[in-house]
């Protein structure tokens, strides 16, 4: 374990006295029970809370965009405006993160995000909200919170202990599907009851409450050295960052077939409903109820990975999530009986975090702590080019072909990637339980 940080350090330059910090955080003790930990607690509820805000503020956004506009051209700039920052900023938010303190970075990020939704909300209730300005709002408010995931990644290995990562990682990752099911059914009667400008306020309430518990908690950060700030020293710091992803072999095999994956999948929605109206004949409500099966089966998994993975290898967890996942869109896709195809969305959505949150719990795990940032940042921006590219992509294909087929080739060809990878002994020994062996290092050029 020793050897893997010092040669992680090593070829990204950093100094022993950072070193020490990450065998420190290695070999602490176990630290108390996930759900006896206040400080992890009040993040979490914290950030669950602000989830279902800002889903609650989207759906309105795109609502107000339509009733207003009717454009779905402007309806798709607030959509750029959501993924387009992560990719853009993505990079250069990590060095700052890796700057910066983490909590206080989260907590200004959330500040900041406060003020822009209290802005909007003013603005509607006055009547003086324009598409400039909602268009401008989604391209602030993720370009502030591009900020915000590298600092909540490299902060929680400092909260809970690192036999626990796999099941924090899995609670967090519980409040996205949760927010999926919970946002839009809560945004439409807000919008029914009081109008728009309600569903916006409850997002900058969110933000207050995100905000009121990144203040009330206190977090140890290892000393950070100060840095000269200025354009070479800034892409010096990002260029550390890949090569330490460079560095992991595991990370070199398994996030071009990430990247891959991402990219077949991110039209998935689009997908769904093309296989509801021409394959399946059904309405909206079929709709609906494929997409909260799935978003039920993904809080299950969520909640259940990190159980699975004390008994099976990091490597197995991984692969098979991903051949299960695609063996239960493959039965969707040849199913019609909807029954039965709400029963597969269940069993991928299930699947679907033995994927994410061991990919997550091995960065975590691996990466030193100064350079987090930088690497949650890099590999966010490499999956957030793929959903673009990809829609792109799915856009043509679900024009060109039987929605059917393109399920099944889709999720063919994430299959045999699983296959390949679990052939690979470096991902095939990978298993970041507590007597883990430590992954294998590339070459460094």
């Amino acid at each position: 374990m020793l050897y893997f940080a010092r040669e992680i350090h090593r070829s990204a330059g950093i100094t022993e006295e950072a070193v020490h910090l990450n065998e420190t955080q290695i070999d602490s003790p176990k630290a108390p029970s996930l759900f006896r930990n206040r400080t992890y607690m009040t993040v979490f509820v914290g950030q669950m809370l602000s989830s279902v805000g800002s889903t609650v503020y989207s759906f309105a956004l795109l609502w107000d965009m339509k009733i207003t506009t009717n454009s779905t051209f402007l309806m798709a700039l607030v959509g750029l405006g959501w993924m387009l920052p992560q990719v853009v900023c993505g990079p250069f938010a990590g060095v700052l993160v890796d700057r910066w303190n983490k909590r206080w970075t989260m907590f200004w990020s959330d500040a900041i995000r406060l003020g822009i939704t209290s802005l909007v909300t003013l603005l509607a209730f006055a009547h003086a909200l324009h598409p400039v300005e909602m268009i401008a709002s989604a391209f602030v408010l993720n370009s502030v919170g591009s900020l915000f995931g590298p600092a909540s990644g490299a902060l929680t290995p400092l909260i809970v202990g690192r036999d626990q990562l796999a099941a924090a990682n899995g609670l967090e990752q519980s409040a996205g599907p949760l927010s999926n099911i919970l946002g839009p059914a809560i945004s439409a009667a807000l919008i029914a009851w009081q109008g728009v400008p309600m569903a916006y306020a409850i997002n900058a309430l969110g933000f207050l409450i995100s905000v009121a518990t990144l203040f009330a908690i206190r977090v140890g950060e290892p000393e950070r050295v100060k840095k000269p700030f200025g354009a070479k020293h800034f892409f010096a710091e990002m260029g550390e960052g890949l090569k330490t992803i460079r560095t992991i072999r595991l990370l070199v095999v398994i996030l071009p077939a990430a990247f891959v994956i991402n990219f077949l999948f991110a039209p998935f929605d689009l997908y769904m409903v093309q296989f509801v109206t021409e394959a399946l004949h059904r309405t909206q409500v079929a709709l609906g109820e494929l997409n909260s099966f799935f978003a039920a089966g993904m809080i299950v998994g969520a909640l259940t990975v990190g159980l699975i993975s004390k008994i099976l290898r990091s490597g197995y967890l991984m692969t098979g999530g991903i051949l299960l996942t695609n063996i239960a869109i493959m039965a969707m896709a040849l199913s019609s009986w909807l029954p039965a195809v709400l029963g597969f969305a269940f069993l991928a959505g299930v699947c679907l975090p033995w994927v994410n949150i061991p990919i997550m719990t091995m960065v975590q795990r691996m990466v030193p702590q100064e350079l987090l940032g930088r690497v949650f940042s890099l590999i966010g921006s490499l999956f957030g080019a793929a959903i673009p590219l990809g829609m792109l992509y799915g856009g043509f294909a679900a024009y060109a072909f039987p929605i059917r087929d393109l399920l099944l080739a889709n999720s063919g060809v994430n299959g045999v990637l699983a296959i390949v990878m679990i052939c690979i002994p470096t991902v095939r020994h990978a298993d970041l339980g507590k007597n883990s062996a430590v992954p294998e290092l590339a070459p460094s050029s």
